[in-house]
């Protein structure tokens, strides 16, 4: 059986996983979650941190599971560390640089916080996310070498998310050094763990391990 890493999305918490750690747990695997840092705690500890804490957080381990965020996260420890054997990307962004010039342009207007996607039904994280997180997480992202990600990938994308484009699968599979699989979860929003394609989602995860 797997030992199995999972990683949240900014501004969420362990809690956003626990739905999938406890289910991949009933099935036989070994699971350790995280709550990033600056995380679980107040929106205002984000401000202190930033891509290379929340990176030096992920688990040590062959496979990892991340969600938004926590996906990216994912597969840049993947395209640096080969000991990784698996990832599978829930809902990942892709890099965006006219993201990273409308956010500085807000905080040179005197903007340091943006309010946070609505929060799924049973989760918890933060109502507001400062800009310097934002920009961080925009920064790590498009510094990812996909080409460099040797790890089998499955990539997970939902229909309804609100938050991510669904088509920027499309770019990270295009852009992959390793093999790739798709599954598109057609009920779920953005925080797929706490969706109703839940056991499709694991489903597909245990059968691609």
């Amino acid at each position: 059986m797997a030992v199995i890493g999972l990683i949240h999305g900014l501004g969420g918490t362990a809690a956003t996983m626990q739905p999938l750690a406890d289910a991949l747990r009933e099935r036989g695997h070994t699971v350790q979650t995280v709550t990033l840092p600056g995380h679980g705690t107040d929106p205002d500890d984000l401000v202190e941190v930033g891509w290379s804490e929340w990176l030096a957080a992920v688990p040590h381990t062959e496979v990892l599971v991340g969600q938004s965020m926590g996906a990216s996260l994912a597969l840049t420890v993947a395209a640096v560390n080969h000991h990784v054997t698996t990832v599978v990307a829930i809902n990942p962004p892709v890099a965006d640089e006219d993201a990273i010039e409308g956010l500085e342009w807000r905080r040179s207007r005197g903007h340091d916080w943006v309010d946070a996607p609505e929060l799924a039904p049973g989760e918890a994280g933060y109502t507001r996310l400062p800009i310097t997180a934002l920009i961080e997480m925009v920064q790590g992202v498009h510094a990812i070498d996909l080409d460099s990600v040797n790890a089998q990938v499955l990539l997970v994308s939902s229909e309804h998310d609100d938050v991510v484009d669904p088509m920027s699968a499309d770019v990270i599979a295009e852009n992959l050094g390793g093999p790739v699989r798709r599954l598109r979860l057609p009920n779920s929003g953005h925080v797929a763990t706490l969706g109703p394609d839940l056991p499709t989602l694991v489903d597909a995860i245990i059968d691609f391990l």
